[in-house]
């Protein structure tokens, strides 16, 4: 399998919670080729990305949208039913990124399971919806997580079915790492460690030497780049442009999971950390 440059952006701006603005900065994303769209910054709640990315989740074609899910105010049951209808709204183009701010990392790893958890409560091919029948799901193959943790305690099960990707892609920022198996995606600056993932992203700012850093790609040292936004629209054009030998020509159909070449999570986490 080719190995494709991943393209990742940040975006902080509260502006973004104006239509007009939003719906700009994703034509401008689409256009310069991102595959993932963080909405959230880590050192500020300006507003809420779960809601951001539920109202351009019908809205994308292709970019992930990766909503950061703070673990001081998100609780695995209500991310877990949010993520998952997000998830089908974009067709499969949803990640999310779990940050502490100023939590403990424990609890945001704890937060990871028990929403995961939950998420693994549904099976694959449980809704049958037949009419005829007047059956609408398997109920064997939907149960309780039962899950307890460190800092949650969760049943279920969640009043949603499994993600369309059985997982969102889990992206992991260095600044606010966590402890969990299976991380898709982390983000790491120069002269920080990478924690363990399928993904390495190297955080810059818009004016970096991109040719230098497409060598550094190109010798496998990274998977590509994340990109924090401060005037996005121009941003996005330039950094587009420079980097279109490597993003031009990559799939642009299937889920997020399948243009990264991550796997279907089908694995069941209780037996995982059991």
């Amino acid at each position: 399998m080719t190995r494709s440059f991943i393209l990742s952006a940040g975006i902080g701006d509260p502006a973004l919670a104006d239509p007009a603005m939003a719906g700009e900065i994703l034509s401008a994303a689409e256009a310069a080729g991102v595959d993932l769209l963080l909405l959230g910054r880590n050192d500020s709640l300006l507003f809420d990305p779960q809601v951001i990315a539920a109202w351009a989740a019908p809205r994308v074609s292709r970019v992930g949208l990766v909503p950061l899910v703070s673990s001081r105010i998100a609780h695995p049951f209500h991310v877990a039913r949010s993520l998952s209808a997000i998830d089908y709204l974009s067709g499969g183009l949803l990640g999310w990124a779990p940050v502490a701010q100023g939590g403990s990392a424990a609890q945001l790893a704890d937060m990871v399971r028990a929403t995961r958890a939950l998420w693994d409560g549904w099976d694959d091919d449980c809704l049958i919806i037949d009419k005829a029948s007047g059956r609408y799901l398997d109920t064997t193959k939907v149960r309780a997580s039962n899950y307890v943790g460190t800092h949650y305690a969760v049943r279920g099960p969640v009043n949603a079915m499994r993600p369309k990707q059985g997982h969102p892609v889990l992206v992991c920022d260095a600044a606010s790492p966590f402890a969990v198996p299976g991380i898709d995606v982390v983000i790491a600056a120069e002269g920080q460690a990478f924690p363990a993932a399928a993904r390495r992203l190297l955080r810059v700012d818009a004016g970096a030497d991109m040719a230098a850093l497409t060598a550094r790609f190109s010798a496998g040292e990274i998977d590509g780049l994340h990109i924090e936004l401060t005037h996005p629209a121009a941003e996005l054009a330039r950094i587009g442009k420079a980097l279109a030998p490597l993003t031009q020509g990559r799939p642009a159909a299937g889920t997020l999971r399948e243009r990264l070449g991550l796997p279907l999570s089908l694995r069941n986490i209780h037996e995982e950390i059991a």
